[in-house]
């Protein structure tokens, strides 16, 4: 039915769903470097981006230079606080710049927090299900949020596989949705914040109950990323193998 791929971008995210028609990205960093996956009609189903930050959406910039379109484009809810270092002022203007032009060229937008119950998707097309995590809603608007606070996770079902994607989403997120939610993952994890100790939150790697971990990372960009510890911890709660985009370069998926 179709492939999921998680590339090798860096010290940031970018993955790609293929399905027989339609493409869907959840973030979108380095994507140049990989325009072999992009659809040659330069319609994109999906765009995703977890959050706010440069290395999930300065992809978004190339789309706009080649003349993509997207059709939905969804994202963080996070409503950014006066003097916030969370996020950088002029980060902040660039990503919503590239939302407006998305939009005056027929983007749908959405910015979701956590689906109020789980009886069905918060989203179902093309064979795929689209289940909306996080964040909780009184987490992404506390007086002391920060970006991560109201990162995007959520779930893919693709059928024979699923993978929930994680974005950057902080321990406070991760701890409240792994003490909230039954069966968030039971395949393919997408680890938060590449691999830092913050996002590596122990209950949500344990009840994650994941086959596969992987860590989109470059060592050496930042200090302690990935950290050893947050390492330790996916592997010692991962049944099968944790992957590392540094090491063991893009993953593919086949559903």
């Amino acid at each position: 039915m179709g492939t999921l791929h998680n590339l090798y971008v860096g010290c940031g995210d970018t993955s790609i769903i293929l399905t027989d028609s339609k493409t869907f990205i959840i973030d979108c960093y380095n994507v140049e470097n990989h325009v072999n996956l992009l659809p040659r009609n330069k319609i994109i189903t999906a765009l995703f981006i977890t959050h706010q930050h440069y290395d999930h959406f300065l992809g978004m910039k190339y789309l706009k230079d080649n003349k993509y379109s997207i059709q939905y484009l969804i994202y963080s809810p996070y409503e950014r606080r006066r003097e916030d270092n969370s996020v950088q002022y002029e980060e902040w203007q660039e990503f919503n710049s590239l939302v407006s032009h998305f939009k005056k060229n027929g983007s749908k937008e959405y910015t979701p927090m956590r689906q109020s119950s789980f009886d069905k998707p918060w989203w179902k097309i093309d064979g795929l299900g689209f289940w909306m995590l996080g964040p909780e809603k009184h987490i992404s608007e506390s007086s002391t949020r920060e970006l991560h606070d109201a990162c995007l996770v959520f779930c893919v079902d693709m059928g024979s596989r699923r993978c929930c994607f994680t974005g950057d989403a902080s321990d406070t997120s991760l701890n409240w949705i792994a003490n909230n939610t039954k069966n968030y993952c039971n395949d393919i994890l997408h680890a938060s914040h590449h691999g830092s100790l913050n996002g590596a939150d122990l209950d949500f790697i344990k009840k994650a109950n994941a086959k596969y971990t992987v860590i989109s990372t470059e060592s050496g960009v930042h200090n302690s990323v990935p950290h050893q510890t947050a390492i330790k911890r996916y592997k010692d709660n991962t049944k099968d193998v944790v992957y590392r985009t540094d090491i063991d370069g893009n993953i593919k998926w086949h559903f």
